[in-house]
C-alpha cells in the first residue's frame, strides 16, 4: 500500500520543514510525524521516498530522501536507499559505508542551500 494522496502532501510539508530546520529524522520517527500506524508504515514511506528520488533526480535537484535515516545507520538511511540510488544511477555504492556517508553529506549541503525550491 502506498501513501494517500493527502498523506503525500502532508509527507511534503513536513519534509520541507525539516530540510529549512536542518533536521534529518529516523523512518519510525517521520511515520509518527505522518500520523502512521500498522505493520506497513514503513514499507510505505520507503515506497513514497523512492518516488521523490526519481523525481528529485530527474529534475536535477538533490536528493529530500537523504534527511530521513535509518536506526540500524544513525544519520544515514538504510541501505536499500543506496542500493536504489545505485540502480538508477545516482552512485556507486558497493556497500561501501565511506561513500554513502559522502553521498548524503553532499545531498545535505546542496539541500541547505537551497530555498524552498519543492513547493
Amino acid at each position: 500500500m502506498n501513501l494517500t494522496l493527502e498523506e503525500q502532501i502532508l509527507a511534503n510539508v513536513i519534509l520541507q520543514d525539516l530540510i529549512e530546520k536542518r533536521t534529518p529524522v529516523s523512518y519510525s520517527d517521520f511515520s509518527s510525524l505522518l500520523g502512521l500506524s500498522g505493520p506497513q508504515k514503513i514499507n510505505r514511506i520507503v515506497k513514497w521516498l523512492e518516488q521523490i528520488t526519481l523525481e528529485d533526480a530527474h529534475a536535477g535537484n538533490p536528493l529530500r530522501a537523504s534527511m530521513i535515516f535509518s536506526k540500524q545507520t544513525p544519520g544515514l538511511p538504510s541501505p536499500g536507499f543506496f542500493l536504489f540510488c545505485e540502480k538508477i544511477g545516482l552512485i556507486e555504492y558497493q556497500n561501501k559505508s565511506s561513500v554513502a556517508q559522502e553521498f548524503i553529506e553532499s545531498q545535505k549541503s546542496k539541500l541547505f542551500s537551497m530555498r524552498k525550491v519543492y513547493e
